[in-house]
């Protein structure tokens, strides 16, 4: 009977790590997949267009948008007075949707604590948009640029708007970041294993009619398509 309790134990206590352990490369497995497998996949960057980068730290991938641009212009939710120095007022801005608590509190992997992780997998409405101030951005290892036509560019600057979340005035609502040329805004959105900072990122190209794969949870998911 001691002895079959010991192993009852012991099963039990396998289960409960290997099932944790299934989903959590389930899940991994399953992002690959997703952006493995394009949609828009006739998309060609075009010969003369609009630059476009997308950025990774690692943790989140963004968007870097030109402030003004084929009649776009983002300086009534992006104001200069919202910064401490209207100075670095950027040509562009590096935009990012994600976890508020994350976003805050997670500039690198290393910095992600477990309550945030946990809140994020679960799914919050505490989200919020990341905004770096940008000038004349520049290719790099970790910053693709790519040309878009001015439809999709269109397209990129109503989703990025539609994500703002305004005041009763109509404005938008600035919270200090990082340092003094970025910010945190009020946004929409549900956060969730599913709808990922850098999967929000995806659905924003894609929605463009940029080639991107279905389902983009993770960093390398978007910058693969860049590379």
């Amino acid at each position: 009977m001691k002895l079959f309790r010991i192993n009852s134990v012991g099963t039990a206590l396998r289960a409960l790590i290997s099932w944790p352990l299934l989903v959590i490369g389930l899940y991994f497995l399953a992002a690959f997949a997703g952006s493995s497998i394009p949609v828009n996949s006739d998309w060609r960057e075009p010969d003369q267009g609009i630059p476009v980068f997308v950025e990774t730290n690692g943790v989140h991938v963004s968007l870097i948008v030109p402030m003004s641009a084929a009649g776009e212009d983002f300086s009534d939710l992006i104001r200069p007075e919202h910064l401490s120095d209207s100075n670095i007022y950027g040509t562009h801005a590096m935009i990012g949707w994600g976890h508020g608590r994350v976003y805050r509190n997670a500039r690198t992997w290393g910095d992600v604590k477990s309550g945030d992780i946990a809140s994020a997998i679960i799914g919050s409405d505490e989200t919020t948009l990341h905004i770096y101030h940008v000038i004349d951005p520049r290719p790099a290892s970790h910053r693709k640029r790519f040309l878009v036509s001015q439809q999709a560019y269109k397209s990129i600057i109503a989703s990025i708007r539609s994500t703002f979340r305004l005041t009763t005035g109509g404005r938008s609502k600035a919270y200090p970041a990082y340092g003094a040329n970025n910010l945190f805004y009020d946004s929409k959105g549900h956060y969730s294993a599913y709808t990922t900072c850098n999967e929000w990122t995806g659905a924003v190209l894609r929605k463009a009619g940029i080639r991107m794969g279905i389902w983009t949870p993770m960093p390398g998911g978007v910058m693969r398509w860049f590379d």
